[in-house]
């Protein structure tokens, strides 16, 4: 199952697959506030920061972001808990069922408050935090009738997630349940929790510990540098902790360790993301991974899938998600063609994160000749990938007459895009700026090719470039060799033939 990583395009088959998939996901709900507003004063009562409140948002916390996360990846999902019958939890209901989540399995008990955790904040600092609900164990009661709702259909479901945060909702007995399902029915189980010995006789098909839950896991010390070299040899101690047989060991900025049972297999680097939200990056990580992997994709690809997606929810404000559609945006690197600014940062920032070296150059293609190819080849050899801006068909009549274009946008990227030299091609021009400095805020390349014809005072966008720390650099082009030119051609060849009378024989 280790294998080698998959092409792009099976990679988007993968993620659309997701919409074919059921899960169920068992866990603690948590509403997350945040209270946000700015601070410039003290308090006249104590020496605390007195807050402006501008906003109060309210978002599915917990377990619930796992569900969140499933369903906005496009799974069907269902999630079962138990809450409080308070205002608390008409608020989360309703998020819930906002969220395309299934709340049928959702038990509301009159004794019990749901919990939520309150974040003041300002400049984007939390200054404190609120917490209330009960945490405690479910009674009796209540788990009896939250196991009789799993039990109706648990068969059902493609996988099981259990999301769990010690707050009450996840208990031997629901565990014991669990287990016997899966002794009867090929389940995929999924657990996420800070207690990984507690399921052990689950057998899970997958756990995923963070860093920290690990070597509590080992009772070993932590290691504040190296830590994937740490942790890769002690797969046979994990797996005597956990019995299950996908560990996926998560470490924020250092990546993650995938074992198979108590083997090592493979390990994943992460992007870099500037200043990361990780608050619930690790409800992303599985449920992306779950999906991906019970939609057919091999480990290495799952983890693949599932770092990539929470890199995209690391770099979002309080506890975020990743979708479908940008998760998609993320790997659609198959297709040279770049329909929107969105998938073009996505493509950009993929780069970036692997300190790969962008080149970008622009220009109208119309006709392409071996002059055209000649310079192509010279930009790409100056980094690593190159993006190449085309005109729009409008804004080329614009800055060359009404009758240009020859060759109509499609035809020109699809001319293009067949050149091995050229990775990407993304098309610009509007009726109030035909230079490329839109796109170049977005790609923000190392280096900015043109014709060696251009000088720098001619470039209106070359402050853009270097105020983004790009260097620009003119390439030679081949002598006689223009578009122009050879439409000039063309026209003195038909003015000949016009005049050409042939003899008669």
């Amino acid at each position: 199952m280790a294998g080698a990583l998959i092409s792009d395009t099976d990679f988007l088959q993968i993620i659309q697959a997701f919409q074919t998939k059921k899960i169920l996901v068992i866990g603690d709900f948590i509403l997350d506030v945040y209270v946000k507003g700015i601070s410039t004063r003290l308090c006249p009562e104590a020496p605390v920061p007195v807050v402006d409140v501008i906003e109060k948002v309210e978002l599915l916390g917990g377990a619930a972001n796992t569900a969140c996360n499933v369903a906005t990846l496009g799974a069907y999902v269902s999630f079962a808990t138990v809450i409080g019958n308070d205002e608390d939890g008409d608020k989360a209901i309703a998020l819930l069922e906002k969220s395309s989540i299934n709340t049928d399995k959702i038990i509301r008990v009159d004794e019990r408050k749901t919990i939520v955790k309150t974040r003041v904040m300002a400049g984007g600092h939390v200054l404190t935090r609120f917490d209330a609900g009960h945490e405690t164990v479910i009674d009796d009661a209540s788990e009896s009738i939250l196991i009789n709702a799993i039990q109706a259909d648990i068969a059902e479901y493609d996988a099981v997630i259990l999301s769990d945060y010690n707050k009450g909702v996840i208990t031997n007995g629901l565990v014991d349940v669990i287990a016997a399902a899966k002794d009867f029915h090929p389940i995929f189980i999924a657990v996420d929790s800070k207690r990984l010995h507690f399921f052990r006789s689950l057998q899970p098909s997958l756990v995923k510990p963070n860093y920290d839950e690990a070597i509590k896991l080992l009772d070993i010390a932590p290691q504040g540098v190296n830590r994937q070299e740490q942790l890769q040899p002690l797969g046979e101690l994990l797996y005597a902790q956990t019995q299950a047989d996908i560990t996926a060991l998560t470490m924020d900025a250092d990546g993650s360790l995938l074992f198979e049972r108590d083997a090592f297999i493979h390990k994943t680097q992460a992007p870099a993301v500037v200043n990361p939200n990780v608050s619930g990056a690790g409800d992303t990580y599985i449920s992306a991974f779950t999906l991906a992997y019970i939609a057919g994709a091999t480990l290495p690809d799952a983890a693949a899938i599932a770092t990539a997606a929470a890199a995209i929810a690391v770099h979002k404000e309080g506890t975020a998600s990743c979708s479908c559609k940008e998760l998609q945006n993320r790997f659609d690197v198959d297709s040279k063609y770049v329909y929107s600014m969105e998938s073009l940062e996505e493509v950009c920032n993929i780069y970036r994160a692997s300190n790969r070296k962008i080149v970008f150059t622009n220009g109208c293609f119309d006709i392409l000749h071996s002059g055209h190819v000649s310079y192509l080849e010279k930009a790409r050899s100056l980094g690593d990938v190159l993006i190449v801006g085309m005109n729009t068909d409008e804004s080329i009549k614009r800055l060359k007459g009404a009758a240009r274009p020859i060759n109509t946008l499609p035809d020109r990227m699809k001319v293009l895009a067949a050149l091995s030299s050229v990775d990407y091609v993304v098309a610009f021009g509007s009726e109030t700026d035909d230079t490329p400095i839109p796109v170049l805020e977005i790609v923000k390349p190392d280096v900015f090719a043109k014709g060696g014809d251009y000088t720098e005072a001619k470039l209106p966008e070359a402050d853009t470039v270097k105020r983004n720390g790009g260097e620009i650099i003119f390439v030679p082009l081949v002598p006689d060799h223009s578009t122009t030119g050879i439409i000039k051609r063309i026209h003195e060849g038909n003015t000949l033939a016009h005049h050409f009378t042939p003899s008669v024989v």
